[in-house]
């Protein structure tokens, strides 16, 4: 169901999805309105489930995170157990970080994050490779991030152009 945004909620969106501490009267001051409308519109937008949560950002590489690799791959079958029991499997693995179930010739795209190859290697033969009905999995290694937003882009109806 598409919820319908004003002007003032797709900025306390842009706000807030650019720096997710702001507090109530800051983002009132930047919008030009008072508190507590401000929070009722924060509040709702929640209610709504539009603002899920709020989280903190961490530098991978300052952690020790530095290789990033996405990985594809191919399920041995598609029926319902087979696939509900790699989606349980894959989901409790700290290190992938995003988990896409596709349509095509790939059947899930994963984005993985490890100290270093060597990690990885050990993650894959380990892991990975071992989940349930995995046929296959090609892994390609990130050389370097070009872009990276966790800012959802402000789309409009294709109609209106």
């Amino acid at each position: 169901m598409m919820i319908t945004l004003d002007t003032i909620d797709r900025r306390i969106l842009s706000l807030l999805q650019t720096d997710g501490s702001l507090s109530v009267a800051d983002l009132a001051d930047r919008l030009g309105m008072t508190a507590p409308p401000c929070w009722r519109r924060v509040k709702r937008l929640k209610d709504q489930g539009i603002l899920q949560r709020q989280v903190w950002i961490a530098d991978p590489i300052a952690l020790g995170l530095g290789t990033t690799i996405f990985a594809t791959v191919k399920l041995a079958t598609h029926d319902a157990q087979a696939t509900s029991a790699f989606r349980d499997q894959v989901g409790v693995l700290p290190e992938v970080m995003e988990c896409h179930i596709l349509l095509g010739t790939i059947d899930v795209l994963l984005k993985i994050v490890v100290p270093d190859i060597k990690y990885y290697e050990a993650f894959f033969y380990d892991r990975l490779s071992q989940l349930p009905g995995v046929r296959e999995v090609n892994s390609s290694v990130s050389m370097s991030e070009v872009k990276k937003s966790y800012t959802l882009p402000e789309i409009t109806s294709p109609t209106a152009n």
